[in-house]
């Protein structure tokens, strides 16, 4: 199902030729899947609700990434429902089933203001002459980016290390080690990576937050001579963009380059 949901024309699929799938045969591919799924493991009613409220296609463009030509910043509602959980939970906390009337005065002169002060961070407009610091979202690229940036060696071996370090009766402590064990044997796929376009068809790209892989990363780090290791301006400059390339990286993709250039 993750995987279903992950899925897009702009992405190639984690095949050997790294095949780019139009949205009517993304859309095709996990309905049979699902229907195969439940066939044979003879879940007639579970097909019956899955097909109606998930994958008939009224459903399936409300909720799949390949429904839309842009791919979302964002894959779900939650900032939409944090902000009604924040209305509900701090300004209408003392009210029961309020009136409109209340409820529209409190969003104007209590939501709002903090709404135009975050805004107003956000934009730069705010502590003139401090240095800006990195959003939030930054702060996690930039560190899943310098863990990605490390050998495949050192990781592994500083998540054994964690693992081998947790006490001996830790729940699941026996089955980490061994699954460890086996991606240290494990051979090392070939996969496309195109870091024009900001795309791979390894495993990890598509369902990633930020879009981005170990792959992609050590390809940028290798052209711009480890730049992103040490400048915060690396970060603070990246913006995520809706179509490829998903970001645009000075010294790396030309500016103004983009999906309508023509040699695109």
């Amino acid at each position: 199902f993750c995987t279903h949901f992950h899925q897009h024309p702009e992405i190639p699929m984690a095949d050997e030729e790294g095949t780019f799938l139009s949205a009517e045969e993304i859309h095709y591919g996990p309905t049979q899947d699902m229907y195969q799924y439940c066939f044979e493991n003879d879940l007639a009613q579970v097909w019956a609700y899955m097909w109606n409220r998930w994958y008939t296609p009224k459903q399936w463009r409300l909720w799949a990434r390949a429904a839309c030509d842009a791919i979302p910043r964002i894959k779900t509602t939650m900032v939409v429902e944090s902000l009604w959980k924040h209305l509900k939970h701090r300004d209408l906390a003392q009210f029961n089933r309020p009136r409109l009337d209340l409820v529209t005065y409190l969003i104007i002169t209590n939501v709002l203001p903090r709404v135009a002060r975050t805004l107003a961070y956000v934009l730069g407009n705010r502590r003139f002459g401090r240095p800006k610091e990195l959003a939030a979202w930054q702060v996690d690229m930039k560190s899943m980016s310098l863990d990605m940036s490390r050998s495949d060696e050192h990781r592994l071996t500083e998540r054994q290390l964690k693992c081998l370090k947790s006490a001996r009766n830790t729940k699941g402590r026996a089955e980490r080690l061994e699954l460890l064990e086996a991606e240290d044997t494990r051979e090392r796929g070939t996969y496309h990576t195109d870091i024009r376009r900001w795309t791979c068809n390894c495993p990890s790209f598509a369902p990633n937050r930020f879009l981005i892989c170990k792959h992609l990363v050590r390809e940028a780090n290798k052209q711009l001579r480890d730049l992103p290791l040490s400048s915060l301006q690396f970060f603070l400059d990246l913006r995520r963009h809706h179509y490829p390339p998903f970001y645009h990286i000075p010294g790396i993709h030309p500016l103004g380059w983009s999906r309508l250039s023509p040699e695109w």
